[in-house]
């Protein structure tokens, strides 16, 4: 374990991301219990996108995959030259992680798994339903000026997240008819933890169900 994770750092680039500012796109305001009820309706998608982590530790900056579904997720974080840095699945019984030279370790939980082999705290068990926008178990949340959620609290074990939901972008729902006006989805997002940041920036939406 400790040698995959001395070797998984040599592939983490040394970058810091989201250096550059956006014009921001325009979303259409919606109404919050409409629009949490078709959230909680989503059961399957795909993200793509970036994901920089800032702690005292180390800094990295990956690209990133994420599949969800109610019985199979799939996370995989790629270098900047393509070199892939986890492989981590995701059932009902359990997580996976198949490292770079075909070893397999096992958990109850991703989050800790994932933690114990690379030394990334990233709230990975709460990840499906807070990268929709839904503030599934928290503490506390908050709206925006366009009723989706600006922001929420949640104490996950010793550990305070606080998640801020910097941008949002309309995205078609390819499970539902095309005359369905585009959901608002989460774009750019900030995960801060004691002196840990997350900063995730999604590229590409894909709601299959």
């Amino acid at each position: 374990m400790i040698k995959f994770r001395q070797v998984l750092s040599l592939f983490f680039a040394s970058l810091l991301l989201f250096g550059c500012s956006s014009i921001p796109e325009t979303v259409t305001s919606v109404e919050w219990q409409s629009h949490q009820s078709k959230l909680e309706q989503i059961t399957s998608y795909n993200i793509t996108g970036k994901l920089a982590y800032i702690s005292p530790q180390q800094r990295q900056s990956l690209n990133f995959q994420w599949k969800h579904s109610e019985k199979l997720s799939h996370l995989r974080l790629t270098t900047f030259l393509g070199q892939t840095a986890l492989n981590l699945t995701i059932t009902p019984q359990g997580a996976k992680v198949v490292t770079y030279d075909d070893e397999t370790f096992t958990g109850e939980s991703a989050t800790q798994l994932v933690y114990n082999l690379t030394g990334l705290m990233i709230p990975i068990d709460h990840m499906p339903q807070w990268l929709l926008g839904l503030p599934t178990g928290a503490d506390q949340f908050q709206l925006n000026e366009t009723n989706t959620l600006a922001s929420l609290n949640k104490k996950v074990g010793l550990r305070q997240w606080q998640l801020e939901y910097q941008a949002y972008k309309e995205t078609t729902n390819l499970a539902e008819n095309s005359d369905v006006n585009p959901l608002p989805l989460p774009s750019k997002l900030k995960f801060t933890q004691a002196d840990t940041t997350i900063n995730i920036v999604v590229s590409k939406w894909k709601i299959t169900e």
